[in-house]
């Protein structure tokens, strides 16, 4: 089964990405986006492990929570990667991405985790949309988002999950918080 290891997005800011998804859907027929998985920022890309390295790797996250607490980001501006995919960028605090950086060390310490070029510690991001889902005009959505009024969302990183694809839909596996 495929995971990923993220962060949730939570609150007022969840609310917004959940409206402006179903608004986006509405008005330019995009893949509903939150229909598919929770809005989150992505950690740890997709992998694949067995169940007994499943329960090393909640060891290896249970450490991590134990001796990190929250950090501080912002969400408050739109971005894209090439054509093909639009989000809500994420502005992190110096603590959250040295916090981050410290989290991929620590995975790498699991021995059959295995990782690629963007499992970096860097490049957070909440998508909205991306073309491998379902083809859209990028440019006529860009300019909507640049239009509407930008989010403003201080926010705390203060939660780990993993996230799991048992079937079409992403859930939630297990939630780590991090202290105050």
């Amino acid at each position: 089964m495929r995971h990923i290891i993220a962060h949730l997005v939570r609150g007022e800011a969840n609310d917004y990405l959940i409206s402006l998804s179903k608004d986006l859907v509405e008005k330019f027929d995009v893949f509903p986006i939150h229909n598919r998985i929770p809005f989150h920022f992505t950690l740890k890309r997709w992998f694949e492990l067995s169940d007994e390295d499943i329960q090393k790797l909640h060891t290896v996250l249970d450490d991590f929570a134990q001796s990190h607490t929250q950090s501080d980001y912002t969400m408050n501006k739109f971005g894209n990667f090439r054509e093909d995919v639009l989000f809500l960028d994420v502005d992190p605090s110096k603590k959250m991405q040295s916090d981050v950086l410290e989290l991929m060390d620590a995975l790498h310490t699991h021995p059959n985790l295995t990782f690629d070029e963007y499992d970096n510690g860097s490049d957070f991001h909440a998508t909205l949309t991306m073309s491998a889902l379902k083809p859209f005009d990028f440019q006529t959505i860009k300019h909507y988002l640049n239009s509407i009024q930008q989010p403003n969302f201080n926010l705390k990183f203060d939660n780990i999950a993993i996230l799991k694809k048992p079937e079409t839909v992403w859930v939630v596996d297990r939630v780590w918080e991090l202290e105050p």
